[in-house]
């Protein structure tokens, strides 16, 4: 099989790069549920590099885009049970620009099973649309969504331009083989002073340096790794103006963040056995654990 090599977004060709870790895993290796969300990490990743350039971290070499819409297409949703947290955290980073903001049609590019769109509505919002890959996740949309969720990637020509006042997208840019193009293409489909809005892992966050390898965040569906000045430049690249780039607060139960923490299973099992038995297991536990939200807007005049 032919792997596809990247390069740095922002320097190309001409990137300075050092590599940070090896591949660790075999072709066979790869099935669907390696490529389903919020799962505890095998730690399968390819070859991980970092331009000394601008700070870029990478993936090296990757899956033809024909595989990696196999493998998502076929992808389980592993955090149906966390949905409504997450709902409202992301929507706690949204809420201050949404002061005066049009609220006509929204888009969410890898909307999993639409429970965004569903906030969206709730927050008045006219019209909301999905585009995702997994088979599964848009089969247990609600049906105020479902039917407007497109199966399959995102590109372009899928909507039309200067169509919607926003669009989002979580957990999902740094899955992106192409993601410079992914966001030019949603510059064109937002209308002028839309807003973009997009969270991603943050690689410099304190999970991250504490972790290092063994971050759930290196793993094999990450091609691009962010940190907030990547992620600003990347959408300034694009023609965004940007509003603000800040840490997110997650809401999840002490039992979520042992789940994903990447301890030894055994020992993970006890600790999440003695949080549940003094009635702690559920507690939300509200953390900036390492993750970043972006919000862009295309200007007026754009």
């Amino acid at each position: 099989m032919d792997y596809i090599r990247k390069h740095c977004l922002f320097c190309g060709e001409g990137e300075n790069v050092e590599k940070l870790y090896p591949q660790t895993f075999r072709i066979e290796d790869l099935t669907p549920e390696v490529f389903s969300a919020r799962r505890s990490t095998e730690h399968f990743h390819y070859d991980i590099v970092r331009c000394r350039d601008c700070g870029l971290v990478f993936s090296r070499d990757i899956l033809p885009d024909d595989m990696l819409k196999r493998l998502y297409s076929l992808s389980k949703v592993t955090f149906a049970e966390y949905t409504e947290i997450i709902r409202r955290d992301y929507w706690a980073c949204l809420e201050p620009f949404m002061n005066g903001a049009q609220k006509g049609a929204a888009l969410e590019i890898g909307c999993s099973t639409g429970f965004f769109l569903d906030e969206l509505l709730a927050h008045g919002f006219k019209d909301v649309f999905g585009c995702e890959p997994s088979i599964e996740a848009k089969e247990m949309a609600s049906p105020n969504v479902k039917k407007n969720i497109s199966l399959g990637f995102f590109k372009d020509g899928l909507y039309a331009h200067k169509t919607f006042d926003l669009v989002c997208s979580f957990q999902t840019l740094d899955h992106l083989s192409e993601p410079v193009e992914v966001l030019r293409v949603t510059h064109d489909i937002l209308k002028p002073g839309g807003l973009a809005y997009f969270i991603t892992h943050n690689v410099e966050g304190l999970q991250a340096k504490l972790l290092g390898e063994k971050s759930p965040i290196i793993d094999v569906e990450h091609i691009y790794l962010f940190n907030k000045a990547t992620l600003k430049r990347l959408l300034e690249k694009t023609g965004f103006e940007v509003l603000e780039v800040s840490n997110v607060k997650n809401s999840y139960p002490v039992d979520y963040w042992l789940k994903m923490f990447p301890l030894p299973q055994g020992v993970k099992n006890i600790c999440r056995n003695v949080v549940a038995g003094v009635g702690l297991g559920s507690m939300p536990l509200p953390l900036k654990a390492g993750n970043i939200f972006i919000v862009g807007r295309r200007r007026s005049d754009a």
